[in-house]
Parts: C-alpha cells; sequence; structure tokens
C-alpha cells in the first residue's frame, strides 16, 4: 500500500498585520484627498481670479477701488506735471577735462556739482497734485512715482456712482471707447463696487481691465508707466 505523500507549500506566509497597515494608511490618504477636493469646491466661490489678458493699443485710466468708493488716478493730469516739472529743471552740464585749463575745469566742475544736487533736492521735495491723490518720487533709479490717497473719503461711494450725474459717468464721457479702456486697483473690500462700476463701462462701450490690491499695498508706478491688460 502506497503512502499519501504531502507537499507544503514552499512560499512564505504572508504577514497580514503589515497589509493591514499598508490598507489603512491607504484608505486614510483617499480620506485626506476626498476631503481636501471636497473643501477646495466650497471655497472655489470665493477665491478671486484675474482673467487673462490680451494686449491692447488703447490707452489706460486708472481707477483704485477702496472701501467700496471709486477714486479716480487721474495719471494723464499727473504725468502732465512730472513732464513740466522735469521740462524747467536747470540743466547741468559737465565741464569736459582740460589739463592747460585746470583751474578753470576745477571751477566748472564744482558748478556742475552743485547744479546736480539742486536737482535731486527739487526732486526730493517735488509733489504732483490731482484732485484724489499727492504723487511723490520713491525710487529715482527707476522713476517710481507713489500715489497717496488724499483722504479716505476720497472718490464715490456705490450709491454715488450709481447716479447719472456722479464724477465717475463725467470722466468716462470724458474718455473714448476706441482709444481709451479703464483699469481697476481693486482692494478686498471692494469686490461688489467694482463689479457695479465695470458694468456701467462695459455698458458705455469701454474695455476693462483689473487686479487685485492687498490692502497694505502702496500704488506706484515706474518710469514706463504701469500696465493692467484687458480681459
Amino acid at each position: 500500500m502506497k503512502r499519501k505523500r504531502y507537499f507544503t507549500s514552499q512560499r512564505p506566509q504572508q504577514n497580514l498585520d503589515s497589509f493591514l497597515d499598508i490598507l489603512t494608511n491607504t484608505v486614510g490618504v483617499l480620506m485626506f484627498i476626498s476631503l481636501f477636493i471636497t473643501l477646495v469646491a466650497v471655497q472655489s466661490s470665493t477665491i478671486v481670479r484675474t482673467p487673462l489678458a490680451k494686449e491692447t493699443d488703447k490707452q489706460p485710466n486708472f481707477f483704485e477701488i477702496s472701501g467700496n468708493r471709486v477714486i479716480y488716478l487721474d495719471t494723464k493730469s499727473a504725468n502732465q506735471q512730472i513732464k513740466d516739472f522735469f521740462g524747467n529743471l536747470p540743466t547741468c552740464v559737465k565741464p569736459s577735462y582740460i589739463s592747460e585749463f585746470i583751474d578753470s575745469y576745477i571751477d566748472e566742475l564744482r558748478n556742475y556739482k552743485n547744479c546736480v544736487e539742486n536737482q535731486l533736492q527739487q526732486l526730493k521735495d517735488f509733489r504732483v497734485e490731482t484732485e484724489n491723490y499727492e504723487v511723490e518720487l520713491v525710487d529715482l533709479d527707476t522713476g517710481s512715482w507713489q500715489y497717496n490717497p488724499k483722504s479716505v473719503n476720497s472718490g464715490e461711494s456705490a450709491t454715488e456712482v450709481s447716479q447719472v450725474d456722479s464724477e465717475y459717468r463725467k470722466t468716462l464721457s470724458q474718455l473714448v471707447p476706441q482709444n481709451d479702456y479703464l483699469a481697476f486697483l481693486v482692494r478686498p473690500d471692494s469686490f461688489a463696487t467694482f463689479r457695479q462700476v465695470r458694468e456701467i463701462a462695459w455698458k458705455a462701450g469701454f474695455d476693462v481691465g483689473w487686479e487685485p490690491k492687498t490692502p497694505e499695498s502702496q500704488i506706484i508706478f515706474g518710469s514706463g508707466g504701469r500696465t493692467v491688460g484687458v480681459q
């Protein structure tokens, strides 16, 4: 009579504890991802997204919207005042060195230095005035000018803007939609007002661009101006 032979598996027995640990960790990660996606979906309506900008040959006209007030920067007036100021600065001519006239050269060089120092002092003291802002030079190397609000009550409230004779509407009436567009610098507390004035601009035929501004950020324009594309 033949004996029955029993074969045992040569494969090592799997460690179920390790498998359960891996499975638990995987489920935990999936739950975290699911929770994250849910939170993003719920909050997506409150996230500020800036639309893609497109190139334009039109000239920007800037408004700050802060404290639910619409404030015209009037950069055209400011730029004209700056241009006039530079045109009236004294001309400083740097002398050429000629060894035979060393004494005369030293005198001319001293006069040139005094002229340049006088120019710099005038620049530091110079202020541009628009209806709502005082504008000052903050960086000579980059030609950067900072717009400082004269008052927290500058501009118009959302209610005032809605009136047919509001200053905002009067400003728009002086612009040409074919040549000009409106650029809004919007503070976090004023998006409802921004949507209101944007609607007015659209109905008047204007292209609109905008960018969000933090409450503490300053409004600064460089020597080349500032770009907020049409959106």
